[in-house]
């Protein structure tokens, strides 16, 4: 309770200045996005808020721009409360800026990732019936050959209409639009192969106060004035911070693709306090350039497992500023571990934070104590389900001082010779190896034991390694039945769009 008040005093948030104009930019523009950006620009119209590949904002401009988006969208393209909105675009002002004007007319926003294929967007126009979608132009060819929705505009274009282009034609207007409450924001998970998932949630500060509050209780990333958003925003991770930092008034750093070596040279040359990324990100700029990264007082990953190996690492080199954060689409931001924690502890994603219950539950559904491992499953005031309970769909145990520890995906699990085995285990021992620079381990089907594991791996340049020295490697580190049946090498591992391991790609 103490750190809550300590929170809610250091980032003004309910405060009486803070509530009357939140009260006001609702009155002005209803329960929306825009009233978000519009009680931020308010209060800080002059500082920095959006710094990309092209560009850069204040919030005053930003909020002003989003707001006549918001009036050339309902204007040419008829979008008010109701229609369905598909943004897939990349981090840039133009993305934030429709994301926000679309959530001002009330339509329901879909969040599409740029790397579906053409069969998969075509798929997704067949569910989903957009109204309008906006696009980068990088994807006008995919666009052509697999339409998705009834009308489609760019984000930027040299010559045709565009979100830049109605910005600059509509920046003096004195249209005024209509209240509206805002839409659903609809995730699609799932990656990029097969359909993706549609998670959506209506933004509520009920529902987001508390989770707000929790983080920053733990990383008082309030206390930074930058941040590198480094996650796509059309995914929950990079959505969630994004509107995490506008909130706060953080000046937000960003580039469309990442890039390790510029994403290092964008914290050096901003001296940027903290980043969000994926634990992939992380190993790769500490591959490129640790020393740029000197600016940094937090960094949180998220999204994908965090090794030990790249947890003890950062911690090393960057000192006592690493936090690993646990969320899913459904649940939201639910499980977080400190530097203290990881310090002690390199393998756990910690403890649940404030207002957030957890427990583990066997096949049968009933809860499993002590140190079983069982699928892990979330109940908080902010998940999809309200006060149910959520199924992550990912296998944990807690230790004896009661911290979470992961052990893969339900789905990754395999059982070999009778021993169910997590590949998650043999993958942390390996990236231990001196030599070994990368490794993910799947199973493979085997005639005498029914499943066994495989482990790829990328070799350090300069290793001299092969099959059975990283068997010999592994022999007195493992369990037999963890030991991998096949090693094989490779250049590089495939990973999602997000930085996830794409395990299936493996599997085949």
């Amino acid at each position: 309770m103490l750190t809550t008040l300590a929170t809610l005093r250091r980032t003004q948030l309910l405060s009486i200045p803070g509530l009357l104009r939140l009260g006001e930019a609702v009155q002005s523009s209803g329960l929306n996005l825009m009233a978000l950006l519009r009680n931020t620009a308010r209060a800080h119209p002059e500082r920095m808020a959006i710094v990309d590949d092209h560009e850069q904002l204040r919030y005053g401009e930003l909020w002003r721009r989003a707001e006549v988006v918001a009036v050339a969208l309902h204007e040419r393209y008829g979008v008010q409360a109701g229609q369905r909105v598909a943004i897939a675009c990349r981090n840039h002002v133009a993305a934030i800026t429709s994301i926000v004007a679309s959530s001002r007319l009330g339509a329901q926003l879909f969040l599409v990732n740029p790397e579906m294929s053409s069969d998969q967007l075509h798929a997704l126009d067949s569910r989903l019936h957009v109204d309008l979608v906006i696009y980068d132009e990088e994807l006008a060819p995919l666009m052509a050959s697999a339409p998705l929705g009834r009308q489609a505009l760019p984000s930027y274009h040299p010559h045709a209409e565009s979100i830049a282009g109605l910005a600059a034609h509509y920046a003096h207007t004195s249209r005024r639009l209509r209240r509206a409450s805002t839409g659903s924001i609809v995730v699609l998970t799932g990656g990029t192969t097969g359909q993706p998932k549609t998670i959506g949630r209506t933004p509520s500060v009920g529902n987001a106060l508390p989770a707000l509050l929790a983080l920053l209780a733990r990383t008082r990333l309030d206390t930074h004035p930058s941040l590198y958003l480094a996650p796509p925003i059309y995914h929950g991770h990079g959505l969630a911070m994004l509107l995490i930092g506008l909130s706060l008034g953080t000046t937000l750093y960003m580039i469309r693709r990442f890039d390790a070596a510029r994403a290092c040279a964008l914290i050096d040359r901003h001296q940027v306090a903290a980043v969000t990324l994926v634990p992939l990100m992380l190993q790769r700029m500490l591959r490129v350039n640790p020393a740029a990264l000197a600016s940094l007082r937090c960094i949180i990953a998220g999204s994908a497992p965090l090794s030990p190996t790249l947890a003890s690492e950062a911690l090393d080199r960057l000192g006592p500023i690493l936090f690993n954060l646990y969320g899913t689409s459904e649940a939201g931001f639910s499980i977080l571990a400190t530097p203290e924690i990881l310090r002690n502890k390199p393998a756990t994603i910690g403890r649940p934070l404030p207002g957030v219950r957890t427990r583990i539950v066997g096949p049968n559904g009933a809860v499993v104590h002590g140190t079983s491992v069982g699928q892990l499953c979330i109940q908080s005031r902010w998940t999809m389900s309200g006060k149910g309970w959520i199924r992550t769909g990912d296998l944990a145990y807690r230790d004896a001082a009661d911290d979470l520890m992961l052990c893969g995906r339900v789905d990754d699990m395999i059982v070999s010779g009778g021993e169910n085995v997590y590949p998650i285990e043999l993958e942390n021992v390996l990236l231990q190896h001196p030599d070994i620079a990368a490794a993910i381990a799947v199973g493979i089907a085997d005639a005498e034991f029914g499943q066994r594991l495989k482990a790829v791996v990328v070799a350090k340049r300069g290793g001299d390694l092969n099959q059975a020295a990283v068997l010999a490697w592994l022999k007195p580190r493992v369990a037999r039945y963890q030991l991998p049946v096949a090693v094989e090498f490779r250049d590089e591992l495939p990973y999602t769009a997000l930085g996830k391991p794409d395990r299936k790609a493996l599997a085949m």
